[in-house]
């Protein structure tokens, strides 16, 4: 019984475009997917669609537009929504981006400018980073004195 239902899971995995791995051995190399700092926000339907497709789950929904990635990747356009959200590939006021994790800090940050919204062109939330970085400056440097 317990062999059928093997070849039933193994049946099933292929239809969905899943190739289940051999168990390590010898010579046996066991493919691995990029691991990025955004890796706690995935869903295990976002890891799921990143083997399928052989694409970090950023590039792929940053691929077009909502409705057409929905298309793509076979779920809602809300849904690529959420998710682009839910992993802060867009900013908004509510969603500036963290310092704490960022890859890519240079000396402009320590006066407030945010590399990443320069880049992206994204001005007014520029400021509104500028003043976030330095309010927070203003509070450790009162809880130091």
């Amino acid at each position: 019984m317990v062999r059928g239902i093997g070849k039933l899971r193994k049946q099933i995995l292929s239809n969905r475009g899943v190739v289940v791995a051999k168990p390590p051995g010898k010579h046996t190399v066991l493919a691995t997917i990029p691991t990025t700092n955004k890796d706690h926000l995935k869903t295990p339907h976002m890891r799921y669609l990143e083997v399928v497709h052989g694409k970090p789950i950023e590039k792929l929904l940053l691929s077009g537009s909502e409705a057409k990635v929905g298309e793509l990747l076979d779920i809602d356009k809300s849904t690529v929504s959420r998710w682009i959200k839910r992993l802060k590939l867009r900013y908004t006021r509510d969603n500036l981006p963290d310092c704490t994790i960022c890859t890519r800090a240079v000396p402009a940050c320590l006066i407030g400018i945010c590399v990443i919204l320069v880049d992206l062109e994204q001005w007014d939330l520029v400021s509104l980073k500028e003043k976030e970085i330095m309010n927070d400056r203003e509070v450790s440097n009162t809880r130091a004195e």
